[in-house]
Order: C-alpha cells, then sequence, then structure tokens
C-alpha cells in the first residue's frame, strides 16, 4: 500500500467540525455552553478543552456519546474520567495533565519507533493511548482554549502525526499477523481471532494513508465507507466472516502493509508471568492461573523486561519458547534491529 502520509490535509477544518457538532447538540437540545460547563470539574481551570471523539469525526449515530478532552495544569493529577449525564445525554469528561500531554505529544514527534528499548508491552500501550488521546485532539473542535494552548492545538495538524497514526497501525498488523501465523499450527481459533485484529489494523494505516485518521479500530469499515474503498471493505468482510481463511487474510494483511523486511521479533514475558529455576527446567506460570515447564535454564526473571529471544521476522524462535508463546507466556512485538539484541 502506498506509504505516503495524507498529512496536514486529512485535518478537517473548524468549519466542518463545528457542523458536526451543532448537529449533534440540537438534535439532543443542548447548547455548546452545557457542553463547556462540563470541563471544569473542580481539578483546576480548563487551559483546552476539546469536543472530539466519533461525532466530530463524522462516524456518530444516534446512539454516540460525545468526548470531552480537557487539559488543566494540576501537579497531582495525570487523568481523570468523569461520565457526565447531567444533561441527559452522556458526555464523557478526560481531564489530563496539560504538560504530560505536551511532553508525550514532543516524543511522538521526535523519538524514532519503535526500537528494542520501547517495545516493552507497557511502552507499546503507552504510545497507543498517547496516539489515541493526541489525535482525538487534533480532530476535535476547541471549546475553551488559552494561551499558548490554542497555537498547541493548531501545531498538531501536521503530517507527523498523519505519519505516527499510519505507522502505528502499520507496526501493530505485522505484530498480530506474525502472532497469527505462530499460532496457526497450535491453536487455530486463536490464530483467527488475532488474523481479524491484522486486517482490520492493516485496514486502518490504509484508511491513515489515505486522510481518515481517527484512531478507534472499530471504525476501520466507516473509514472505508467514507474513502468509497470497496476493495478493502471486501477484505475486511472476508476476515469477519466465521469461517476467516486465515492463510488469505495475512496474504492480505501482506499486501495491504508490506511484507516486514528489515524487522526483527521481539519476545518478552507477558504481563503477571514468573519465571522459576527448577535443576534443568524452568517453570513459568502467569497469575498463578497457568503454568507450563520449560527445558533449560537460563531465563530472564519474570518481574523484568529483559528480552527472551529476538531474531528476524521470517523466522521463528525455538521450540521451547513459541511453546510459551502459544500459551500467552511471551509478549510479542517488533521492532527495527538498532541497537541489535543477540537471537
Amino acid at each position: 500500500m502506498p506509504t505516503t502520509s495524507a498529512g496536514a490535509t486529512a485535518f478537517p477544518d473548524v468549519g466542518t467540525l463545528a457542523r458536526r457538532l451543532d448537529k449533534f447538540l440540537e438534535q439532543r437540545g443542548l447548547t455548546r455552553e452545557a457542553v463547556r460547563g462540563e470541563a471544569d470539574q473542580g481539578v483546576g481551570a480548563p487551559l483546552l478543552a476539546v469536543a472530539a471523539g466519533s461525532v466530530l469525526a463524522g462516524f456518530g449515530n444516534h446512539r454516540s456519546d460525545l468526548d470531552l478532552l480537557v487539559l488543566v495544569e494540576n501537579d497531582r493529577l495525570t487523568r481523570f474520567p468523569i461520565q457526565s449525564h447531567e444533561h441527559g445525554s452522556l458526555i464523557d469528561v478526560n481531564i489530563r495533565r496539560a504538560s504530560s500531554v505536551r511532553d508525550t505529544t514532543a516524543a511522538l514527534a521526535t523519538h524514532p519507533w519503535p526500537r528494542f528499548d520501547s517495545v516493552t508491552e507497557d511502552a507499546w500501550n503507552h504510545r497507543r493511548r498517547a496516539l489515541n488521546t493526541v489525535g482525538r485532539l487534533a480532530l476535535g473542535l476547541p471549546l475553551t482554549a488559552e494561551p499558548p494552548w490554542d497555537e498547541w492545538h493548531t501545531s498538531l495538524h501536521a503530517a507527523w502525526l498523519a505519519e505516527a497514526i499510519e505507522g502505528w497501525w502499520t507496526m501493530e498488523a505485522h505484530r498480530l499477523a506474525l502472532a497469527a501465523r505462530w499460532l496457526l499450527p497450535h491453536r487455530p481459533h486463536a490464530a483467527a481471532v488475532r488474523t481479524r485484529e491484522a486486517v482490520t489494523a492493516a485496514l486502518n494505516a490504509r484508511a491513515a494513508a489515505a486522510g481518515e485518521l481517527y484512531f478507534a479500530a472499530k471504525w476501520a469499515g466507516e473509514k472505508l465507507k467514507v474513502l468509497g474503498d470497496t476493495d478493502g471493505l471486501a477484505v475486511l468482510r472476508a476476515a469477519l466472516a466465521p469461517d476467516i481463511d486465515v492463510p488469505r487474510s495475512l496474504a492480505a494483511v501482506e499486501h495491504l502493509v508490506g511484507a516486514p523486511e528489515g524487522l526483527h521479533a521481539v519476545l518478552r514475558w507477558a504481563t503477571g508471568v514468573t519465571a522459576t529455576p527448577l535443576d534443568d527446567r524452568t517453570v513459568v506460570d502467569r497469575w498463578q492461573l497457568r503454568t507450563v515447564e520449560s527445558p533449560g535454564v537460563g531465563l530472564p526473571p519474570g518481574d523484568g523486561d529483559a528480552v527472551v529471544w529476538s531474531g528476524p521476522a521470517d523466522t521463528g524462535p525455538p521450540a521451547d519458547l513459541l511453546r510459551l508463546f502459544v500459551h500467552n507466556l511471551l509478549w510479542c512485538a517488533l521492532a527495527h534491529p538498532d541497537p541489535e539484541v543477540p537471537a
């Protein structure tokens, strides 16, 4: 698929956003002032309050709620979610510390990704959450914007964000497709689930490249409809079918995002894993609910982020480690091998 991002042209103009919001509010007998009033929840003066979510992205329906992202400066706050029904419709208020969001956004724009030191499970999920927050801010309509946060919000309408969102979905598609291939001979039903997720991620990357940047995965079909992408919709329908053809859908993923050339797989312990050496073997358990014996010793402790194995994406881990992965005891990511970790 094309890798050139749609860039700043992907961001709706203020007039379009205002019409979408006002239509939503009119249908519910709400006013902008009422929504703006939800921004002040007593944890700090709103520096930036942005109406966001599927409604502003153009995908909302009569069951949709309205997202309100609020930035305040409060050193005791990281995030503070509130669901408000005061006006008869759900307004999902998410209050964040302004300086933290600013710093995270700067890191997204400047730090190379993914690298071995940034593909822990926590860091991967942090990037996903950060892109979701910044993407919603960028695609939303400011209702309150104090200087200099008004200019900061405008600065989000940049090619780097479009490229970061497309890049995230591309890497996520590669990661999920690799997991599906490893699972297929051993747990075909789990492989089917990962394949559906990989196809959805690949189609979200395709939509982002064409200018649909809204980050939520579940709207992939609506994004493709807006773009008139009938081929993409056909791929999505095939992947969501109960009798999914896993090899065919995985081939579709590679057609959409290319082969993971130059990327290396990185295996780390999944969250909640403990690894206990016993004589000539290691007992690996997760939350004391699932336990597998692995031959040999020398595996890293289960309470850290050490790499258990890495190697080119077109290879696979040794059989004993693959068995741990199949049993959901290892977490898989992909990264550029710089610096490389020896296999």
